[in-house]
């Protein structure tokens, strides 16, 4: 079989996906045919192997199971994270967080240490420390997701990270932040049954936030920040776009300042941060 007639057979097998000429280009390419190599060699002979393995990767593609998963990557930040059915996908939306944890520290001279909350791949806390050249904590209930953090940010990174398993801030005792972020699980019940079938397929663990809004976990977090943020330090908090009013009200009620709201790229709220005041 050829080079072109496998895409051709792979867009096939996705005729249902919403757009199955890009998953065969993504899928081939993972293979090692570029998108130009799959343009100028498509008459080139491909191994029965490869045929295989192609062919397998797109039925289970098709069969709603997340393109990451099968090929156990994903690109975030301009790095590539290794990922598995243990942590959430990282998306380009939390690139948001990133973006909102960098300005928060460099614009305001915070000196000390940061934590990533429920980091799950790692993504976030390793993004951060790339950009700031400083060690960043991780943390996450999930003893599967912390080991492919610690294995995405000691790659990437090139230090050891400081990871701990536990719920929320349980292994931080007497530890003090200039700044948490957290891309906690954030959707309702209502919103984890609503998604596509593929989010289905990402850990429930990762996105059900608990409670009627979605927000159990949020509050938690923002309760107990208090007694590990630095006076001055800022905490930032990915969510929906419907929540981040109440999220915003949430940080002002616990005495948090200078609250405010970024937007991703869709233009949506996605992020809300503030000021711990001692």
């Amino acid at each position: 079989m050829t080079l072109f007639e496998l895409k051709r057979k792979l867009i096939e097998i996705g005729n249902k996906l919403e757009d199955p000429m890009l998953e065969a280009r993504v899928l081939l390419s993972f293979l090692g045919f570029s998108p130009l190599k799959q343009i100028t060699d498509k008459d080139e002979e491909i191994s029965q192997e490869t045929v295989e393995k192609a062919l397998s990767m797109m039925e289970k593609r098709a069969s709603g199971y997340p393109m990451a998963y099968i090929t156990g990557v994903k690109e975030f930040w301009g790095m590539e994270f290794k990922v598995n059915e243990n942590v959430l996908i990282p998306r380009p939306d939390t690139e948001t967080l990133v973006e909102v944890a960098i300005e928060l520290y460099k614009e305001n001279n915070l000196l000390g240490d940061i934590l990533d909350l429920c980091t799950g791949s790692g993504a976030v806390a390793t993004a951060i420390a790339k950009e700031l050249g400083k060690d960043v904590k991780l943390s996450d209930i999930s003893p599967s997701a912390a080991s492919i953090a610690k294995e995405n940010y000691e790659r990437l990174i090139g230090k050891k990270a400081d990871i701990r398993v536990g719920d929320l801030f349980e292994k931080w005792e007497g530890c003090k932040f200039s700044l948490i972020v957290s891309n906690p699980p954030y959707l309702t019940d209502t919103w984890c049954n609503e998604v596509d079938e593929d989010v289905k397929k990402e850990p429930r663990l990762a996105l059900y936030g608990f409670d009627e809004d979605g927000l159990g976990i949020i509050r938690r977090i923002i309760k107990d920040s208090g007694k590990f943020l630095e006076k001055g330090g800022y905490i930032a908090l990915e969510c929906d776009y419907r929540q981040c009013s109440t999220l915003a009200k949430l940080l002002e009620t616990e005495g948090y300042s200078s609250v405010n709201i970024k937007k991703d790229l869709a233009g949506k709220d996605r992020v809300v941060y503030g000021k711990y005041n001692g």
